[in-house]
């Protein structure tokens, strides 16, 4: 990667419809300099606590304020060893607060971080958090999760399917806290290309959405958007859980709605959510020049799966504002009807004319006044069951 490529970023991060609070936190870090940058490029992080009371929600705020800042200052070359020891320190520093305290016994949490740097995409990983990217119509999954389920289907114990089955899919096997000198996964460094989109999220976005869903709206938008549909769309579908995604574009972002912008910063995702940031013009002129064929890598990728705009999309998006719409009128949701209505007469002739993206852009659009609906109903009334 070169200093002056355009990264677009953006977060959103909810309670979700069933919990009382977030124990999700998220951080974003820029490098201000080229020096910076080049020993420790920009760094990106979702981190996902567990504990009783407040515990989850102070180790995982721990994890996002304290490993960039560690991984910083560190005096260590590697930035693969500067991670492992960044993620090591913060695991003894929850680990000890766990100890000394009854009312943190057992805290601990997830943490994914994904580095951009001149060497390319560097990602540590402890947990059931996930780091993707999604590429040329292919969301692949980066990151392998530490939980009960993927540890049978590595050893061989069960098939995919049989686990997915029978097997609890909350159990962690690896997190920060508990164990202070904890086993960091690093992958990479992957080279990167211009217009690879990663999408970080906790499992309570990949829990209810599915790999195609994460990759067809993060690719299809601007990170800002694609935030707040995806978060709408786990809480339409239960919102079991706290909800984080961050979604980080590389190169320009062209609209395909308005041609001649690009690179829109426009306002923010959702609520909790971050601003989308991009760099300069050079930076915008520079992503135009044509770059020389990468040479091909061996990648850990430990899920791929396509994801295109396709009637299975579709028709699942449709069942489910079919479902959440009846929910609405049940329980006399604060919809704008109209509005509604209108959302989903544009998406299907969108769909007709041949117009895929526009379909989706205007389905994430219901999506989005059913989810705000339904989190004011919440608010006002308390969870609905989720489906």
């Amino acid at each position: 990667m070169n200093w002056q490529e355009i990264i677009i970023d953006a977060a959103a991060t909810d309670t979700g419809m069933r919990r009382a609070n977030n124990q999700d936190s998220h951080a974003i870090v820029r490098a201000k300099t080229v020096e910076t940058w080049k020993k420790r490029g920009h760094v990106f992080m979702v981190a996902d606590g567990m504990g009783a009371h407040a515990a989850g929600e102070l180790a995982s705020k721990l994890a996002c304020d304290n490993i960039p800042h560690n991984f910083a200052k560190l005096k260590i070359d590697s930035p693969a060893e500067g991670l492992t020891r960044a993620y090591r320190e913060v695991a003894k520093i929850i680990h000890t607060k766990a100890t000394a305290n009854k009312d943190f016994e057992g805290m601990g949490t997830t943490a994914s971080t994904l580095v951009l740097l001149p060497a390319g995409a560097l990602i540590a990983h402890v947990g059931d958090s996930r780091v993707y990217r999604i590429r040329n119509g292919t969301v692949e999954q980066l990151t392998f999760d530490h939980s009960l389920v993927w540890e049978l289907i590595y050893r061989g114990h069960l098939s995919r399917e049989e686990a997915m089955r029978s097997v609890p899919k909350n159990v962690i096997t690896r997190s920060l806290g508990p164990d202070p000198n904890i086993e960091v996964d690093i992958e990479g460094p992957y080279p990167v290309e211009s217009g690879d989109v990663f999408l970080l999220c906790s499992d309570g976005l990949s829990g209810p959405v599915e790999d195609p869903e994460l990759g067809a709206f993060a690719s299809a938008f601007h990170p800002e958007v694609a935030c707040k549909y995806l978060l709408h769309l786990a809480n339409l579908r239960g919102g079991q859980d706290n909800i984080t995604v961050m979604v980080v574009r590389t190169g320009p972002w062209e609209d395909p709605d308005d041609p001649s912008r690009s690179v829109t910063t426009n306002g923010a995702a959702a609520e909790g959510a971050g601003k989308g940031k991009g760099f300069s013009l050079t930076g915008l002129m520079n992503a135009f020049h044509r770059k020389p064929v990468l040479e091909p890598v061996d990648e850990n990728i430990y899920v791929t799966a396509p994801c295109p705009l396709d009637a299975n999309l579709f028709d699942r998006l449709g069942d489910d504002l079919r479902r959440v719409h009846s929910m609405a009128v049940e329980h006399a949701w604060p919809v704008d009807w109209a509005e509604l209505t209108n959302s989903r007469r544009e998406a299907e002739a969108a769909r007709a004319s041949g117009n895929d993206r526009l379909a989706l852009k205007h389905l994430g659009e219901a999506i989005v006044r059913l989810g705000v609906a339904g989190r004011l109903h919440r608010k006002e009334y308390g969870p609905i069951g989720a489906r």
